[in-house]
């Protein structure tokens, strides 16, 4: 029987990100071993680009130092081979040496002065010059001609950044065939010209994937892919020319670099990142994830182990969110065998329970919508404060209340409307016409609704365009004036800004239960002003503006206002909550735990009660479900006592008597894969809950779904 191809079935991949000495002190098969005990299924080998690897025709090409007569990457390839691994040549195609550059000057990046543009002592090449589009093609044909690797990947494939205009001639005459301009003379938002170059280079970038891709598979047939890695975080691609949903949109496979977490993310964000980028494409197509296996925290460490805690749950958050692995080590001479030993045992415990892990369905009830034009032209260079931490802090309340959910691209909403029934729009302040038609439609539908901020209310360049069809079918109109802080610096004892409060206007109200009766609410945010709403909606709190914060005597109310910070409604099926306060951003960039728990409280609220799957444990537990034939998979990490800096997680705090609740009909046992363990299925009042003892690490349960 023939194989399924390579990027249907390879899940779990090894990558030696080899250095320049190794082809003198490291001998491929003596990875052989590592491979078969780990049932690794693919490899990530370099092999050219910024240092060549393998015996190239082409005299140009930077040769590792250590190369000398070496076809270092065709023995790589022959000990991958003799153990039955897919392998993808890794390139890295962005600058090159002066040697390259002295022979076709203008295939590089030119500043406004005609200079070259350099990276680290190399010479950056443009997208639009001959060596992405001559160059580049001829060397793929070369590899697959010698060395017929299954695709490629590159990690540096897409230029310059946003920061960065080039002024070379071709940029020059095709900006100029395009738009009837010359290019922006430099970085503004404010020049509309400097935008359409900005949306111009975007679609460079889409047009070359297509390409690289269109060239391997001419070369070495049609399963021979090309991907250019990518970052999941669609609020923050390090200025690069990501437009994320174009880019997989249809691909076979997705590499995604994105090696640990950040500093302003948990280990929560990787299961967002799996689900955010497979519902973007399809939704069981196989997104690989670069995991750093090296030191990665405040200070990096290439050739030393990483915390075998650290890399774990961020491997467990990854699996959660339906993400193959990728082991990433960085030189293949060891001087630290510890790297080895982090994560061994997960890796053939992927391997025995595939069918659990993949091919399955996100049947979350909860849906976060984002999309890309809302960072990029709408938070331009302020795209963390404006968007991501919106989208962050929404994403964090909802794993720290236990409510699993599906990241949704705005353009996919009536793709995946069925299963939802409540709809979360953070901040996103960007909407097509289509876009805001599909939230109008889901509204329709008698599903509720969640919106904060700016949502809708600028147009496609990120221009104020006030309210539009949206706000008309909910009944009521924001306007552009703001009220209270949009300070995010470090504040001290002098700087009262941001001290300010939202008053309680309802605190029967259960979204507010968290709060034991009080009538003030810590705020340290801005809203905008609603101009007018429906008789219908309730105001549910209401701003108190800054007063001094030292001396404590100082610290006292002096004025209220009637501006609302929390709306609500119930209308027939739905209920809609409108937040012109952004506590979603406040609670993305500050961590105060009163915000978490009223975003968590408020989707609560809108869901009535009827969530199909929900987590209760003393700490932060996530909880990600999904459906395989009549199985559910209910996906559960342990990350209580992780709030720490990144890199320096050291050990695990078992939580007790961890709760999941279900509606639905299933039998009376669940499976726990990862332990092994079996859980009885009890019923408290309409629900089904089953109680974990103990939680470690993680656990997936499989229960059997006796409903259609």
């Amino acid at each position: 029987m023939k194989k399924a191809p390579w990027y249907q079935r390879t899940h779990i991949w090894s990558q030696v990100n080899l250095t320049e000495n190794d082809p003198a002190e490291c001998d491929p098969k003596s990875y052989q071993e590592y491979w078969r005990r780990t049932k690794t299924e693919g490899v990530v080998i370099n092999c050219g680009g910024i240092v060549t690897y393998y015996k190239s025709e082409f005299p140009y090409q930077y040769r590792a130092k250590a190369l000398g007569e070496k076809d270092y990457f065709r023995l790589w390839n022959e000990a991958a081979r003799q153990e039955g691994l897919t392998v993808v040549a890794r390139m890295d195609i962005n600058c090159t040496t002066n040697t390259l550059y002295e022979q076709y000057p203008e295939w590089y990046c030119r500043n406004a002065s005609g200079e070259p543009i350099l990276s680290q002592g190399r010479f950056v090449a443009c997208v639009n010059g001959g060596y992405y589009q001559k160059f580049i093609p001829k060397v793929f044909e070369e590899i697959i001609e010698k060395y017929h690797p299954d695709g490629f990947a590159d990690n540096s494939w897409a230029g310059s950044g946003i920061g960065t205009i080039c002024y070379c001639e071709n940029c020059k005459r095709l900006f100029k065939e395009k738009f009837g301009e010359k290019l922006p003379g430099r970085v503004n938002w404010e020049d509309s010209t400097y935008r359409k170059w900005v949306k111009w280079n975007y679609q460079l970038r889409v047009d070359s994937w297509r390409m690289f891709n269109q060239i391997t598979q001419k070369y070495g047939g049609e399963d021979c892919r090309w991907m250019g890695m990518i970052n999941a975080d669609p609020f923050a691609t390090g200025g690069r020319f990501y437009d994320i949903k174009k880019l997989i949109e249809g691909a076979d496979y997705i590499f995604c670099d994105h090696q640990s977490r950040d500093r302003k993310c948990g280990f929560e964000q990787n299961a967002v990142n799996g689900n955010l980028l497979r519902l973007a494409d399809r939704e069981n197509v196989i997104v690989a994830e670069s995991m750093a296996h090296y030191y990665k925290g405040e200070r990096t460490f290439r050739l030393s182990a990483a915390s075998k805690e650290e890399v774990r749950t961020w491997m467990m958050e990854g699996i959660a969110g339906q993400l193959s692995v990728w082991c990433h080590f960085v030189g293949g001479v060891t001087r630290d065998p510890r790297r080895f030993q982090l994560t061994d045992d997960i890796l053939p415990w992927i391997s025995e329970h595939k069918h659990y892990l993949y091919e399955r369905k996100n049947i979350a009830r909860v849906g976060v919508l984002w999309n890309q034009e809302t960072s990029i032209y709408y938070g331009r260079d302020q795209a963390d404060v404006k968007a991501a931490a919106c989208f962050r802090g929404m994403t964090q309340a909802l794993s720290r209340a236990g409510i699993p959910f599906m990241p949704v691209h705005a353009d996919d909403l009536k793709k995946y409307a069925d299963r939802l029934s409540v709809l979360l729009l953070p901040n996103v302040a960007i909407l097509s016409e289509e876009q805001e038609e599909a939230v109008i439609d889901f509204l329709r539908q008698g599903r509720s609704l969640i919106l904060t901020d700016e949502t809708g209310l600028y147009d496609a360049e990120g221009e104020w365009k006030g309210p539009g069809r949206l706000y008309e079918e909910l009944g009521i109109y924001p306007s552009r004036e703001k009220e209270g802080s949009h300070y995010v610096g470090k504040e001290d004892w002098k700087t009262s800004n941001s001290h300010n409060y939202v008053k309680l206007l309802d605190k029967e109200h259960e979204i507010f239960d968290f709060l034991w009766n009080a009538e003030v609410l810590g705020f340290g945010g801005e809203q905008n002003h609603v101009e007018r709403l429906d008789s219908n909606w309730k105001k549910l709190g209401t701003l108190i503006p800054d007063f001094p914060i030292y001396p404590p005597e100082f610290s006292w109310i002096r004025e209220e206002t009637d501006d609302g910070s929390i709306f609500c409604k119930e209308e027939k099926e739905s209920r809609i909550v409108y937040l012109p306060a952004d506590i979603d951003r406040c609670y993305g960039l500050f961590h105060n735990p009163d915000h978490g728990k009223l975003l968590g409280n408020i989707v609560k609220w809108a869901t009535k009660g009827q969530l199909d799957c929900w987590c209760e444990a003393v700490f932060h537990v996530n909880c990600n479900v999904y459906r395989t034939g009549n199985k559910w998979v209910i996906h559960l990490v342990n990350l209580a006592g992780k709030e720490v800096p990144e890199g320096t997680l050291e050990g695990t705090i078992p939580l007790s008597n961890v709760k999941v609740r279900l509606q639905g009909t299933f039998g009376e046992k669940a499976q726990g894969i990862y332990t092994g363990q079996e859980y009885r299925i009890s019923k408290e009042g309409t629900e089904n809950m089953v109680i974990l003892p103990v939680l470690k690490e993680q656990e997936i349960l499989v229960l059997s779904c006796l409903c259609e």
